[in-house]
C-alpha cells in the first residue's frame, strides 16, 4: 500500500449572482477567495466570503465572532467556483418563539416540522430563506461557471 493518502479534492465554490462580481474581483485582485466556516454550534453551517488578502497584502481578518482563526480554505481558481440561480418553489408560513435562557429567536416545533418536510420534498440543493412570516424554500436552477457568467454579463467584470 502506498503512503500517499487519498482525499477528495475540495468542492466547487458556489456563489450566488449578487456575489459574482465581488468574487471575481478578488479571485483576480486579492489572491482569492478566503471560505470561512463557523465555530457556533447552533449554527454550524454558516459560512463567509472575504478577500484571500487585504489591499495592503495582508491576510483577511475573520469576518465574525463565531468563525475560526483560519478560513477553511482559500480558493485561488477562477475554475472551481460557479454561479449559482435559484427559483422559487414553496413558501412555508412559520411562528417563532424565544429559545433558551430568551436570547435567540427560534421556529416553533409546527413550523420547523413544515420547514423541514418542504426542504425534503425539494429536494438535496434546497436552500430556504425567511420572510416576513414565511420560508421561502428555493432550488437551484442553474450552474455557471463563473468565468462563462462573466462573458454574459461583461458589465458586472472586476
Amino acid at each position: 500500500m502506498s503512503a500517499e493518502v487519498c482525499a477528495p479534492a475540495d468542492a466547487p465554490l458556489a456563489v450566488h449572482v449578487y456575489q459574482a462580481a465581488k468574487v471575481a474581483r478578488w479571485l483576480q485582485h486579492c489572491g482569492g477567495v478566503a471560505v470561512w466556516g463557523s465555530l457556533d454550534l447552533a449554527d454550524s453551517s454558516r459560512e463567509w466570503l472575504t478577500p484571500a488578502r487585504l489591499t495592503d497584502g495582508s491576510p483577511s481578518n475573520r469576518p465574525h465572532w463565531s468563525s475560526p482563526q483560519q478560513p477553511k480554505r482559500i480558493v485561488t481558481d477562477i475554475g472551481q467556483v460557479y454561479v449559482v440561480t435559484h427559483r422559487e418553489v414553496a413558501r412555508v408560513r412559520i411562528a417563532i418563539r424565544r429559545g433558551s435562557y430568551g436570547l435567540r429567536w427560534k421556529l416553533t416545533d409546527a413550523s420547523s416540522t413544515r420547514l423541514r418536510r418542504a426542504l425534503e420534498k425539494a429536494g438535496p440543493t434546497a436552500v430556504y430563506v425567511f420572510e416576513g412570516i414565511h420560508a421561502i424554500v428555493h432550488v437551484e436552477a442553474s450552474r455557471t461557471p463563473l468565468a462563462e457568467w462573466l462573458r454574459e454579463h461583461p458589465d458586472a467584470g472586476p
